[in-house]
């Protein structure tokens, strides 16, 4: 079993409602954080302990996709820690924006490296995290950004956006996956920089339908924008709005190709009919309502 859970679905504006981005893949074997974001790893230990991550993979070093790694550096011991360190995956030339992060903050050369191991990815390769691989898609925003694709031992494919604007290197990498989460920032891109770095909310559910994937998550969102986004995916059984909590299970999707369509995620509600959060490898949690 595959279960996708939001931490966090919003944007570098504080929101009551939800932390900032991030969003927790978990198999039988293995968790894997992407992103982190203020208030995500708060957010986190009403799922799992966040020192029990196999790793955290961060898409690119804007503070609502990262800042939240000092607060798991807090929840771990201050000096001469033995114990397992968390792997942080940080795009290239992460490695010296965590050194300046520590001296940001106060703290000591090495503060990070003491309790956790931090390395940088190389965006063209592909990596093995326990039973998941993981792969890297170019975005398109306003400093170097990579999105995430991972595939589960079963073959099962979940493709995560980050933060971009319209991007054709995402429309094929989120072909036919059986889970789309992507960013869905602005109401109209006369919002945006005239070059490009987010999608609208409508451009946001093409690029998921164009690509013909099992289901679409909207995430990094405003939810002063709540009416457009519910209004948006209303009555489609291929959107589904990502709020604080949500949780996605992948069982055995059909797979296009031989006459088959891609049968969605199962949403895992509440008896209220609200999205409820995972207890995979945490203690039991309470539904919350996003």
């Amino acid at each position: 079993m595959t279960r996708v859970t939001v931490v966090g679905s919003g944007t570098s504006a504080p929101q009551p409602e939800t932390p900032a981005s991030g969003i927790l893949v978990e198999t039988a074997a293995t968790a894997v954080l992407i992103d982190c974001g203020q208030g995500v790893v708060r957010g986190m230990m009403a799922i799992r302990d966040p020192r029990d991550l196999d790793a955290i993979v961060i898409g690119h070093l804007h503070a609502d996709h990262f800042i939240d790694v000092v607060s798991l550096r807090y929840l771990l011991p201050w000096a001469g820690f033995p114990g397992r360190h968390v792997q942080v995956l940080l795009p290239p030339g992460g490695r010296e924006r965590m050194a300046e992060l520590a001296t940001a903050i106060s703290e000591r050369v090495g503060f990070f490296d003491d309790a956790l191991d931090v390395r940088e990815y190389d965006p063209e390769s592909e990596l093995t995290i326990g039973d998941l691989e993981v792969g890297f898609i170019p975005g398109r925003h306003y400093v170097p950004a990579w999105g995430c694709r991972l595939r589960d031992a079963a073959g099962r494919r979940i493709v995560v956006s980050g933060d971009t604007g319209p991007n054709d290197a995402l429309a094929e990498a989120a072909h036919d996956a059986d889970l789309f989460i992507v960013e869905a920032t602005l109401l109209d891109s006369a919002e945006d920089d005239p070059i490009r770095g987010h999608l609208t909310i409508d451009e946001a559910i093409g690029i998921g339908r164009t690509a013909r994937v099992g289901r679409t998550v909207l995430v990094h969102h405003r939810l002063r924008d709540h009416d457009a986004l519910v209004s948006a995916s209303l009555g489609a059984r291929d959107v589904v709005v990502g709020r604080a909590g949500l949780v996605i299970e992948l069982d055995d999707v059909a797979r296009p190709g031989n006459g088959d369509s891609v049968r969605p995620a199962a949403v895992i509600e509440d008896e209220t009919g609200q999205p409820r959060a995972s207890n995979i490898g945490g203690p039991p949690s309470v539904a919350r309502a996003g």
